[in-house]
């Protein structure tokens, strides 16, 4: 093991010294472009100039665009559909991340999962027109049809303008931070899953996702703290519909921020989980589903994240709460909506026991 964790950081500093072209991203216009006063649909669906000492970044939980969710943008032909109600929210932002819980492709085998999501390659067009720039496939469904979907759903993320984290070619690819540039601030995203398929975990020669290895995490985290200004990492942890986090969960995410960690998103639970403030850092065990097509009535409810960044530090995280609609959209919740407000806790939670 700690040869192998030696390789891979001989790999990342060998992939910095051939350019490292896979993974910087700039995402905003030149900083001597203005932005038009009434934008355009092409143009709304890009990051808006901003002043470079501020900016907002706007993270949302669970996208599954697959199952009854595919069938119903199909049937209304319209691709964006589940964005409709939120949309403005969402370019409000400087940056939009999402966890996309299923391979975007046409490609690739069923490998019969107990849930097999595999989105039509056209549900990019909505993503796009939204504005996300930032998609986690580091979960357990990335892989739910191989190999072949899984690369494939990285080649065409890209080539929308969206970038995937936390899953690639190999284990270097998977591993290696992703970096963003939004106006002057630089961000490094790191995103992991430790929830089974663990076949899917990326190897030497082999595509897949970053496993969640504590140890591999932490050094993760302190090589690309120098990289980047904000580093966050993004976590598909945890137990599902579990209200709270596991003594484990809690542990693990204090050892990232203490190794530099700026910030801490995680998913899988597809239930809204307590926010916690540790040593001044935020940490969002779960923000729920943002889009999905499961019946309980609190896998109706997730949270949005909006993150205020001035003279590149975070200065307020702000949490929205949504619902999912019957057509599978999601939308701002009502203020009298009671879910929400019991199950945000700026505190430290409680916890599970590890199962």
């Amino acid at each position: 093991m700690k040869g192998m964790k030696q390789w891979l950081r001989v790999g990342f500093l060998a992939a910095i010294a051939v350019g490292g072209w896979c993974v910087l991203i700039l995402i905003t216009p030149p900083q001597n472009a203005a932005a038009p006063e009434t934008p355009s649909a092409d143009a709304t669906a890009a990051p808006r100039t901003f002043e470079k000492s501020e900016c907002t970044l706007l993270f949302t939980g669970d996208v599954m665009l697959s199952r009854a969710v595919g069938l119903h943008m199909a049937a209304q032909k319209d691709w964006s559909l589940p964005f409709h109600l939120i949309e403005d929210t969402l370019r409000s932002a400087d940056l939009r991340y999402c966890n996309l819980e299923c391979p975007v492709s046409d490609r690739g085998h069923n490998l019969h999962h107990l849930y097999s999501f595999r989105a039509d390659p056209r549900v990019i067009e909505g993503l796009k027109a939204t504005g996300f720039n930032v998609a986690s496939q580091a979960n357990n469904h990335t892989y739910d049809w191989g190999p072949e979907a899984l690369l494939d759903s990285l080649e065409r993320l890209r080539a929308a303008g969206i970038q995937p984290v936390g899953a690639g070619q190999n284990i270097l690819a998977a591993h290696y931070p992703l970096l963003v540039h939004v106006g002057g601030l630089r961000v490094a995203f790191l995103a992991y899953v430790d929830i089974d398929p663990k076949e899917a975990t990326a190897g030497v020669d082999r595509p897949g996702v970053a496993w969640l290895d504590p140890g591999q995490a932490l050094a993760d985290i302190r090589f690309s703290r120098p990289l980047a200004d904000l580093v966050i990492v993004c976590p598909h942890w945890g137990v599902e519909y579990a209200s709270q986090p596991t003594r484990d969960q809690v542990e693990l995410a204090h050892q990232m921020i203490d190794a530099g960690a700026d910030m801490i998103v995680g998913s899988h639970p597809h239930v809204v989980q307590p926010l916690e403030k540790y040593h001044d850092h935020w940490i969002a065990y779960s923000l729920g589903n943002f889009i999905f097509d499961q019946q309980d009535y609190a896998t109706h409810h997730g949270l949005m994240l909006q993150v205020k960044v001035r003279e590149k530090q975070i200065t307020e995280v702000l949490p929205i709460p949504i619902k999912i609609n019957s057509s599978f959209q999601a939308a701002l919740a009502p203020v009298a909506d009671p879910l929400p407000k019991l199950l945000l806790a700026e505190r430290k939670p409680p916890v599970l026991p590890a199962p």
